[in-house]
């Protein structure tokens, strides 16, 4: 049987949107709206908070997520990468509690809603043997008719063979929308990434599922999106 490890990224910095992962959400501090739904969830078997913030630390422990320590400072600057953060979690609690896990699940607070019967889906897509599933949700705008622009204003086609393709006749396209990762520890340790080759994308149709808040303006969008359409 596969055991999972769900890790929580939540540093306190946040230049565009200060202390935004304890920042009250509808009522709730962000990053609770994500802690919640890793322990209700019930496919992980161990829920972590990897932050550099006490007071991160305390609130999300006081909701029942563990937080074993804080992340060094290099891990919690603007350029550390999730991959770093992730593996950094992985190998600290495998070394201070000598706990290993097949899975690692991360869930990233700025996505504040997710939906059971999507992860339910990524780890059968891990179960039939891909290494990895990813959340994504179609995009707007098709690449097919997009241009690289020059300095000075002129445009070439991104791909040519796609400007005269009707619009029921594009292939379908989509992107990662940040709520969903699940993946195979060895696929990401050979890989470093959180897409490697054959990793299968589950597809998040409510408009809710794709939030990811980075600015005030994300902020205040979130907010009516999900007062409106999920509570």
């Amino acid at each position: 049987m596969t055991s999972t490890l769900a890790i929580i990224p939540a540093r306190a910095g946040s230049k565009r949107l200060p202390n935004k992962n304890s920042r009250l959400f509808l009522g709730k501090p962000l990053i609770l709206w994500t802690v919640d739904f890793a322990l209700r969830y019930g496919g992980f078997d161990l829920v972590i908070v990897s932050t550099d913030s006490p007071e991160i630390a305390k609130l999300t422990q006081d909701a029942g997520a563990y937080v074993p320590w804080l992340r060094p400072t290099e891990l919690a600057s603007d350029t550390a990468s999730s991959i770093d953060v992730v593996l950094h979690a992985v190998e600290k609690i495998n070394l201070e509690a000598s706990l290993s896990f097949d899975r690692i699940a991360l869930l990233q607070p700025t996505s504040p809603v997710r939906l059971t019967e999507r992860w339910q889906l990524a780890a059968e897509f891990l179960d039939e043997g891909s290494p990895a599933a990813v959340g994504v949700h179609e995009v707007s705008s098709h690449p097919y008719w997009t241009y690289f622009i020059s300095m000075r204003g002129g445009l070439t086609p991104c791909f040519p063979e796609g400007l005269g393709m009707r619009s029921q006749d594009l292939p379908s396209v989509c992107e990662p929308n940040g709520s969903l990762y699940l993946i195979d520890i060895n696929a990401l340790r050979i890989h470093r990434s959180l897409t490697p080759p054959g990793t299968r994308g589950v597809l998040c149709e409510q408009q809710v599922e794709s939030i990811d808040i980075d600015t005030a303006e994300d902020w205040s969008n979130a907010e009516r999106l999900v007062s409106e359409g999920f509570r």
